[in-house]
C-alpha cells in the first residue's frame, strides 16, 4: 500500500470529504463493489503537489451499480445529482461533494489498480499510466478546464520520469 501523508492545500475541506467519502464506500460494499479513485485525489496521491485544490472525490463503478446507489441514496435521504446521458452520480452532503463515474466509459481499460491510503482513507486507484493518459485525452477534449489538465498531465510525466510518485 502507497501511504500519502501530507494534504492538498485545502486540508480542512479534504478531512470533511474524505469522512464523507468513507460514508459513500460503505454503500458499496453493501453492494459488493469496489470503487476505484482517479481524477484529482489520484494525481495528488501519484503527484503530492500540496498546492493543489480538491473540489471532489471521483470514483469509477461498474455502471450497473449506479442505479443500485441511487436507490439506498433515496432511502437515505442523501442528496445527489443524476446526469442520465453521461451516467454521471453526483453526491452532496453540507457542501462536499464525491462522484461517480461508469468504469465502462473510462478510456484506458488499465486494470493494475493500486492501493492508496490517504490519511485515513483506503481506497483503490487506478495505475499511474491510465491516469497519464486520462489527462493527456482531457487537456486534448476538455472545454472546462483544458490547461488544467496540461499542467496535470506534465506534472504526472514529471512524477513517473522522476520516480518521485513512490
Amino acid at each position: 500500500m502507497i501511504l500519502i501523508k501530507s494534504s492538498p492545500k485545502n486540508k480542512e475541506y479534504f478531512i470533511k470529504v474524505k469522512k464523507f467519502a468513507k460514508e459513500v464506500i460503505k454503500i458499496c460494499k453493501k453492494l459488493k463493489v469496489t470503487p476505484i479513485v482517479w481524477g484529482g485525489l489520484a494525481y495528488f496521491g501519484y503527484t503530492k503537489d500540496k498546492g493543489v485544490i480538491l473540489h471532489d472525490i471521483d470514483f469509477l463503478i461498474p455502471d450497473r451499480y449506479l442505479k443500485k446507489i441511487i436507490e439506498i441514496l433515496e432511502k437515505r435521504k442523501l442528496r445527489y445529482h443524476w446526469n442520465a446521458e453521461w451516467h454521471e452520480l453526483r453526491i452532496y452532503k453540507k457542501g462536499l461533494r464525491v462522484e461517480f463515474d461508469p468504469i465502462e466509459d473510462y478510456k484506458n481499460k488499465d486494470k493494475n489498480f493500486k492501493d492508496f491510503g490517504f490519511n485515513g482513507l483506503k481506497v483503490k486507484v487506478v495505475s499511474l499510466n491510465s491516469l497519464i493518459k486520462a489527462y493527456k485525452r482531457a487537456s486534448e477534449v476538455s472545454h472546462d478546464k483544458p490547461e488544467q489538465h496540461r499542467k496535470r498531465y506534465e506534472a504526472l510525466l514529471k512524477a513517473k520520469k522522476t520516480g518521485s510518485c513512490f
